[in-house]
């Protein structure tokens, strides 16, 4: 019986004209499966490094004591890089699944270490400063931006009491302007009722609260902080 079946598969190798892989196919395979794992957990380590910065980044600006919607503040979190690191997790299963052994290992287990990985190489890179390249390369792009709480932007709202930019010379004891981020100019008037407040030095970069006056197109403040470097 078996030397039956023996003859029948022989038999159709050699009409099929079938013939085996060469084994560096076979490796080229598995070790493009080990590349993508590897990308996977690169990408997602950039995904916690910007995030990391992110989260930094708000809190350094004073953004976290300000009061906020609920609008805003669930778009203080960083959704795009949260969405990126779950499709490198993703991505990164389904590669160890097709690698030599990878069948052996149990689905918590690879996303639980695809995410520890990812973690400490991404405060890693956000230590070494890659978190904050990375959001300003795509700070340009427009679908970036627009779903991204950027602290730049947050402090572009006179209308809701937030202003910051740099101060423009040739103020008086009580009124300067300042050119925000986004290059418009802005007359700014400390607040009566705010005692032991001065205008800021001229050139430098500061945030404020306060209030805008529509009618006379002035933002009173009523704090003026320095606006912390980015790190």
């Amino acid at each position: 019986m078996n030397e039956q079946l023996s003859h029948k598969i022989q038999k159709r190798i050699n009409a099929d004209d079938i013939t085996p892989l060469p084994r560096w196919r076979f490796l080229l395979l598995r070790g493009s499966f080990w590349l993508l794992t590897g990308l996977s957990i690169l990408v997602g380590s950039i995904a916690v490094g910007t995030t990391l910065f992110l989260f930094a980044d708000d809190r350094r600006h004073g953004l976290w004591a300000t009061p906020h919607g609920v609008a805003e503040f669930l778009s203080m979190i960083p959704f795009v890089w949260l969405l990126v690191l779950v499709l490198c997790v993703a991505l990164g299963e389904m590669s160890i699944r097709h690698t030599r052994q990878g069948y052996r290992y149990q689905l918590r287990t690879i996303v639980s270490l695809s995410i520890l990985l990812s973690v400490i190489f991404g405060s890693l890179l956000n230590y070494t400063g890659i978190g904050r390249r990375t959001h300003e390369l795509f700070r340009g792009v427009p679908f970036y931006r627009s779903a991204t709480y950027d602290s730049r932007a947050a402090w572009n709202r006179p209308g809701i009491g937030r202003l910051a930019g740099v101060v423009l010379p040739a103020g008086s004891d009580a009124t300067f302007s300042v050119i925000d981020f986004g290059g418009r100019v802005w007359k700014v008037r400390l607040a009566t009722s705010t005692s032991g407040l001065s205008v800021p030095e001229a050139s430098s970069t500061v945030r404020m609260s306060g209030m805008f006056d529509p009618a006379s197109g002035t933002f009173i403040a009523r704090s003026i902080h320095v606006w912390e470097r980015e790190q």
